[in-house]
C-alpha cells in the first residue's frame, strides 16, 4: 500500500462486516496508518476522498450483495489509480463477490490492491450456537489480521475471477435488484408481533434505509427494505418475525451495536 491514509466504508446487517472492518482497521493503525471507519449507508459516495486508500466491506447476500452496496459502488466517482481493497463476509460460498466488486472498481479507474472473502457466522439459515459462532469469528479474525498485514507490506493481491463468476454476479445482481420491487417488498415484508413489542423504537432507529416508521407501533411500510436482518436480529423482545427465519444471529453486544448502528458518522 502506497498511501497510509485510509477510509474504510462498511455496510453491515447483523454485524459481521463491521467486526471485519474494525479488525482490519486495528492492524492498519498498529502499522502506522490513519484509518476512518465510515458507515456506507450513511455516506455520500460522490464525496469519497480519492486522495486516500479506500476499503469497502460488505456482507454477501444471495452470492452477491445488497442493492444499496451496489448503488454505492455505482455512484463512486471515477478514479485515476486510487488504491482500493475489498472485503466480503459470508456464511458460506461468496461466488467471488469481493473479486467481482473489485472488477467493477477497476473499470472505474481504481487500483485494486486486494480483495478477499471471509467466512463468518451465518445469520439467515441454519444459524449455529453462539459457542460455534465465536469459534468461526476467531478463525476469521486470524485471516483478517494476516490480510491487513499483507496490505501494509504490499504483499496482498486481489482475488481472481472469470467469466463464470462474472456472469453469476450479473444474474444475482438482477435477482437481488428485484428485492426493491413493490411485489418483493410485499411478500418478503417482516411481521410485527404486537403482543411482544415494547414500542422501544430500536428497529426504526437502526434500519439502514429508514424503512420502518414509528408511531404507536413500528410499521414496516416503506418499499426500501434490504432484508439485511438487522431489525429482526436486534429486536430486544423478539417481536419481529418471518416464516423463513428459523433463528436469529447478532454479532454485536449492546455497546458495539450502539457504536455501529447509532453513531453519527
Amino acid at each position: 500500500m502506497k498511501n497510509n491514509s485510509v477510509d474504510i466504508y462498511f455496510f453491515t446487517g447483523t454485524g459481521n462486516s463491521y467486526l471485519a472492518a474494525k479488525r482490519v482497521a486495528k492492524v492498519l493503525e498498529q502499522n502506522g496508518c490513519g484509518v476512518n471507519l465510515l458507515d456506507l449507508a450513511k455516506s455520500e459516495p460522490e464525496k469519497a476522498d480519492l486522495s486516500k486508500t479506500i476499503g469497502i466491506f460488505f456482507p454477501v447476500a444471495c452470492w452477491n450483495t445488497y442493492p444499496l452496496v451496489r448503488n454505492f459502488i455505482k455512484k463512486l466517482p471515477k478514479a485515476a489509480g486510487t488504491e482500493v481493497f475489498v472485503c466480503s463476509t459470508m456464511g458460506g460460498s461468496s461466488m467471488k463477490a469481493a473479486a467481482n466488486i473489485g472488477s467493477i472498481l477497476s473499470r472505474k479507474g481504481y487500483s485494486v490492491i486486494a480483495s478477499k472473502g471471509f467466512v463468518m457466522p451465518n445469520n439467515f439459515i441454519a444459524v449455529k450456537s453462539e459457542e460455534k459462532n465465536a469459534a468461526i469469528r476467531e478463525k476469521a479474525y486470524t485471516k483478517m489480521e494476516s490480510f491487513a498485514l499483507d496490505i501494509v507490506n504490499g504483499a496482498a493481491k486481489p482475488e481472481s475471477t472469470n467469466i463464470f463468476f462474472e456472469l453469476s454476479f450479473l444474474f444475482t445482481s438482477f435477482i437481488t435488484g428485484l428485492w426493491e420491487s413493490g411485489f418483493s417488498q410485499k411478500i418478503m415484508k417482516f411481521n410485527l408481533i404486537k403482543e411482544h413489542c415494547t414500542k422501544c423504537g430500536l428497529c426504526a432507529d437502526i434500519c439502514p434505509v429508514k424503512n420502518i416508521s414509528m408511531a404507536d407501533y413500528p410499521a414496516f411500510d416503506g418499499n426500501k427494505c434490504q432484508f439485511c436482518m438487522r431489525c429482526i436480529s436486534y429486536c430486544p423482545s423478539n417481536a419481529i418475525s418471518k416464516i423463513y427465519i428459523n433463528k436469529t444471529y447478532r454479532a454485536l453486544d449492546a455497546g458495539e451495536m450502539k457504536e455501529c448502528f447509532q453513531k453519527k458518522y
